[in-house]
């Protein structure tokens, strides 16, 4: 196996530390090969090694890694041996991060092994700092560093007040650009380096395909990579043109993941994701006279003087309390009808008791 071969593809030390002694001599013998996950369409798996510059090739799949969805998402990393002219997978390696959500009720993996989240968001009327907030979640749960992308520039003479929304999120990474200004995609240059894997996200039409294929433009004079969508002159919105996650790289080893838009993204298990979001009030809670303070009638809560001062806008607070029930719900959810049954059951308990009790107290 030839090492340097693949680190184009995001191979590190991180993932040849997972093999035993004997898989790695037989990884140095060609016996066994690595292979990063190119693209996963329905039960057809693809994926790139050692000859990436050679195209995808398609990988089979045991009865023990069935169904598909549940075990691989774009971004992984496999161990395949060879079987006469196909290539079967024996195992795939742990992920130093992934990126997940809930659809319908169920935990869906969308991408895996990733160095930064491009969370693209587009200057016009589908701006949603809330929804900012929400993908911030998922990539400080999953351990992705975020880079929010304010895009399409050029649509708006007031890009100011659209960055002054975006500080209040306190990201450390936000870039402006426009793919009809090709000299703002300068603005991309420290995130594009060799190896690097990078998601996009986003609403649909916020303009993620097109932001690749001007980065592949910048190289070549290829044809499109992404197909892009018109854009409906009623909203600015752009139609949903990207149907199934892939990976590409470009001719200086960066990769990128697109994703399907997601106008509605559904956190799941996103608390430790949540807490980084909106630090603010985590700090606020801190402070309360109470350690178990409810924020809701409490004396000496630090949450409530700061919503009665204005401090903290009352659109955070209640964008936190949606997400933090949201999660907790999604996270029911993804247990199981039995896990949400007995939920339900324990909570309509309470609920009588403190009816019972309440009769008690007005009978006295």
């Amino acid at each position: 196996m030839n090492i340097s071969r693949l680190q184009p593809l995001g191979w590190s030390h991180f993932f040849l530390q997972q093999t035993d002694t004997q898989t790695f001599e037989k990884l140095q013998s060609n016996e066994l090969q690595v292979f990063r996950i190119s693209a996963i369409h329905r039960s057809v798996i693809k994926g790139l090694g050692g000859n990436w510059e050679e195209g995808e090739v398609e990988l089979l799949c045991p009865e023990s890694f069935q169904p598909v969805s549940e075990h691989f998402c774009v971004g992984d990393w496999v161990i395949i041996e060879q079987a006469h002219e196909h290539f079967r997978i024996i195992e795939v390696l742990d992920a130093k991060n992934q990126l997940e959500r809930l659809s319908n009720q169920k935990r869906q993996l969308m991408a895996a092994n990733l160095d930064y989240l491009f969370i693209v968001t587009s200057a016009n009327s589908d701006f949603s700092l809330k929804r900012l907030e929400r993908y911030l979640a998922m990539a400080y749960e999953s351990h992705i560093e975020p880079v929010i992308v304010l895009n399409k520039i050029d649509l708006t003479d007031k890009t100011d007040d659209f960055l002054d929304q975006i500080r209040d999120l306190k990201v450390q990474n936000v870039v402006c650009l426009s793919t009809l200004q090709p000299d703002t995609l300068l603005s991309l240059t420290s995130y594009l380096n060799t190896g690097t894997t990078i998601a996009m996200v986003g609403s649909s039409g916020v303009g993620k395909s097109s932001i690749i294929n001007a980065l592949f433009h910048r190289q070549s004079s290829s044809p499109d990579i992404q197909e892009i969508g018109e854009i409906r002159e009623d909203d600015d919105k752009g139609k949903h043109t990207t149907t199934s996650r892939q990976l590409l790289i470009n001719a200086d080893g960066v990769l990128f993941i697109d994703t399907p838009g997601i106008r509605e993204l559904q956190l799941l298990n996103a608390q430790d994701g949540l807490e980084i979001a909106f630090h603010d009030i985590v700090q606020l809670a801190q402070h309360c006279k109470f350690n178990n303070c409810c924020h809701q009638t409490e004396p000496g809560c630090e949450v409530l003087y700061a919503l009665e001062s204005g401090e903290l806008p009352k659109s955070h607070w209640d964008n936190y309390q949606k997400l933090l029930k949201e999660d907790a719900f999604n996270a029911r959810s993804a247990q199981g009808a039995y896990a949400q049954k007995q939920h339900m059951k324990t909570f309509s308990k309470k609920i009588l008791r403190t009816q019972s009790k309440n009769r008690l107290e007005k009978g006295k």
